[in-house]
């Protein structure tokens, strides 16, 4: 599929606090095919959001043709499980109709960029086991599937 993304005009914005509702909006509209990995209501996806703002290096949010599309979250200071430094996606959420048009790789991508001019050397993320088609664009971009948890697929990537 040809990428579309140089079709559109594209912009990503820091986080503000107004931007609250159009998020929680955007995750119930990213995970609407995958409702066991969002949140069960915008009430609980606000509450997720403040939880991301208070836990990122990156907050950005996407724009195409002015309207808001999704957001991705990074934090490079983050402690893994065994207590090593690396840098976690925490979010990538991507509004469905703007999937297939090659925003979900700027945005990985951008999280990317940021984690490596951070210096971090590995990166990880959660991904929900049924999501094939994220699994497979981190893959894309040197993910490895780590261990499972519950209905969750812990990736990561050396650099």
């Amino acid at each position: 599929m040809r990428d579309l993304i140089s079709d559109m005009k594209v912009q990503l914005k820091d986080f503000s606090d107004d931007y609250i509702d159009t998020l929680a909006e955007i995750i119930m509209d990213a995970y609407q095919d995958f409702p066991e990995y969002g949140e069960p209501n915008i009430k609980k996806a606000k509450k997720y959001i403040k939880w991301l703002k208070n836990h990122s290096t990156l907050f950005k949010v996407l724009f195409v043709d002015d309207e808001p599309a999704g957001f991705v979250v990074a934090d490079a200071n983050w402690k893994s499980i065994d207590g090593k430094k690396v840098g976690e996606i925490h979010e990538l959420a991507l509004k469905k109709k703007f999937w297939g048009k090659g925003l979900g790789k700027f945005l990985l991508e951008t999280a990317l960029n940021h984690l490596k001019e951070h210096g971090v050397n590995t990166y990880g993320l959660w991904v929900g086991t049924g999501n094939k088609s994220a699994i497979e664009l981190y893959k894309k971009y040197g993910f490895s599937p780590k261990y499972n948890y519950v209905k969750w697929l812990r990736m990561e990537k050396r650099v």
